[in-house]
């Protein structure tokens, strides 16, 4: 995998993913710290023009720094429900219905990151990989999460409902709630729904509850990236306004 830009292989680094680094000489005076934290950590750091590092990313924007490294490494499912499980009340889930565009996956996991979630779920068909696309679009936060790869979705939630989480699917329509009405003072799953079809019919039966972001604009809904991110926020906000209700 192809890291591009300072960022990404600054996260690459401290998750020891990365195996090669090529910077443009023009770009050794902005990155000396990530120069010298690669060849500590043994990675070889090449000297390369301009020209060679369009070559090497295909033309796609790498600010003067390109690394290079091994696929992206998967938790397993068991490290995320034991999550659940030691955290009780205070695990965060996001679970991801097939969402294939490598572009919201990719915002989805830098949102997921910033709000410190304990885990995604991905299923293994009808659903992005995380590719360099996806990595690049996190702006190199992809791997700062646990990300699983599910054969069958829907027994993970049931493993997770198991462990004591409470299943909430975002979803405009009939029969769902105001997400501000929520207090998500327990272990939360949210569940995203794929761009323009939503949630399959098996996910949305293991909900505990349905939720819609209310739209005072008159749009139907927000791009499934936009969605993740304001919900993951909200619940990170209630969480933080119920402690400090509690606290003296």
């Amino acid at each position: 995998m192809r890291f591009l830009g300072p960022h990404a292989c600054e996260e690459a680094l401290a998750r020891g993913e990365l195996h090669g680094l090529w910077i443009a000489p023009a770009a050794f005076g902005r990155v000396a710290k990530l120069i010298s934290e690669a060849r500590a950590a043994g990675v070889v750091v090449h000297r390369e023009p301009m020209e060679g590092l369009d070559r090497r990313s295909q033309g796609l924007r790498h600010q003067g720094v390109l690394g290079e490294g091994g696929p992206f490494t998967y938790a397993e499912f068991e490290e995320v429900a034991a999550r659940v499980k030691a955290k009780g009340d205070a695990a965060l889930v996001l679970a991801l219905d097939g969402i294939t565009d490598p572009h919201n996956l990719g915002a989805i996991l830098r949102s997921a990151a910033g709000a410190a979630v304990d885990g995604v779920l991905l299923p293994e068909r009808r659903s992005a990989a995380v590719n360099e696309t996806v990595v690049r679009a996190s702006a190199g936060t992809a791997g700062r999460v646990p990300v699983c790869r599910v054969v069958n979705l829907g027994r993970a939630l049931d493993d997770l409902k198991e462990a004591g989480a409470w299943i909430f699917g975002l979803e405009s329509g009939e029969g769902s709630r105001d997400y501000l009405e929520e207090s998500f003072n327990r272990a939360t799953v949210l569940i995203m729904g794929a761009e323009g079809e939503g949630l399959h019919l098996k996910i949305r039966e293991r909900c505990d509850g349905l939720l819609h972001i209310p739209m005072p604009g008159g749009i139907e809904s927000l791009n499934v990236s936009a969605a993740a991110a304001v919900t993951l926020f909200r619940v990170v906000a209630r969480r933080g306004l119920a402690s400090s209700e509690v606290s003296p």
